[in-house]
């Protein structure tokens, strides 16, 4: 007999079934991992087999499954053995891709240019110290997918291992960048993010030197969310960073949020001129009222007043201008274009 015709009518069915099954399954979500590398020698080759595993160690049918493209290790003038466990680990495993940075530019700049390489469909940023757990990846891209946000920050839902200090100047910083640098409405940031992998790459072309990167992508993200993740032990000692290296973060940060604070120094001047005018208005009644002699001192105090408001409000409108340079000089784009539009979901109706 033809083997063809022994099929049973009642399997086929059972094949439709399967077809249907397998055309339903959720399709990866491919995944760019970028790691600037400054003392990585002691904890890469555990962390990219961390990240590998993530291939491996996932349920078929979960909704936010992914796939590990690449693993993208940026060189950013690492003084350790660093680079040749970069090597060996790119000669191990095809999956690695190097970047060599000509010399040390920080973190922010090692990051973006392994986002610029980037193929994924998101691009996840984590350190080397092994501090954040690559595991946590498929909840920010669940939060992302479920959220339809183009950024998510991985937040701590515990205390940093960090020292007091540093713990104690990074919130301090977190509180300037949304209470003072307008940017209300904006979540918290950590170096544990993940980009929506056209936006990511697209910004990478445009920033310029000194840019600070959580503030680069408030430029052109219209949404962002933070997932809670647990932070781990550091499986090296932990960096020290001196109070001249926290400053110049916390520059570069005020310098690319230029609008706000230098705004700030206008609505100063103009507060000072109104103060004036009501010194005035009020040492005029007393004066007409004959309740207070005015001595000439107070006439001398209003005119100082009224010339500091006009000088403060000049100069106001003169940081305006540079602010406006600076954030060209910076690459803050005019428009960003984006692969496919965000997708908003509405309310049900009642």
């Amino acid at each position: 007999m033809n083997p063809i015709h022994a099929i049973s009518p009642n399997s086929q069915p059972q094949m439709g079934a399967t077809r249907n099954i397998s055309s339903h399954q959720p399709q990866p979500h491919t995944l760019s991992v970028v790691i600037p590398v400054c003392r990585g020698e002691k904890t890469l080759k555990k962390l990219v087999q961390e990240i590998i595993s993530l291939n491996t160690s996932q349920n078929p049918i979960h909704l936010t499954q992914l796939h590990i493209l690449e693993i993208i290790l940026v060189w950013d003038g690492a003084q350790d053995n660093s680079a040749e466990v970069m090597k060996q680990l790119a000669e191990e495993n095809p999956l690695i891709k190097n970047i060599w940075l000509s010399r040390n530019f920080g973190q922010h700049a090692a990051t973006l240019a392994g986002v610029a390489k980037s193929r994924g469909d998101w691009i996840a940023t984590l350190d080397e110290d092994g501090l954040h757990s690559p595991f946590d990846i498929k909840d920010l891209i669940s939060t992302a997918v479920n959220g339809n946000h183009q950024l998510v920050y991985g937040l701590s839902k515990t205390p940093s291992p960090h020292h007091p200090l540093r713990n104690a100047s990074s919130a301090i910083t977190h509180w300037m960048f949304k209470s003072i640098l307008g940017n209300e409405d904006r979540n918290d940031f950590s170096s544990f993010r993940l980009i929506r992998g056209d936006v990511g790459r697209s910004l990478s072309a445009y920033c310029g030197a000194g840019v600070y990167l959580d503030v680069a992508l408030q430029w052109v993200t219209l949404t962002s969310g933070t997932c809670p993740v647990t932070l781990r032990e550091e499986w090296r000692p932990s960096q020290s960073y001196s109070p001249f290296r926290l400053l110049s973060h916390f520059r570069r940060m005020v310098l690319s949020s230029p609008g706000t604070p230098l705004r700030a120094i206008s609505l100063m001047g103009v507060f000072t001129i109104f103060l004036s005018f009501v010194l005035t208005a009020y040492a005029l009644y007393q004066k007409f009222t004959g309740n207070v002699p005015v001595q000439g001192w107070t006439s001398l105090f209003i005119l100082i007043s009224f010339l500091f408001g006009i000088l403060m409000l000049s100069i106001g409108i003169l940081a305006e201008y540079i602010g406006l340079i600076l954030s060209i000089s910076m690459g803050k784009p005019l428009y960003l274009v984006q692969s496919k539009p965000p997708i908003f979901k509405q309310p049900h109706s009642i």
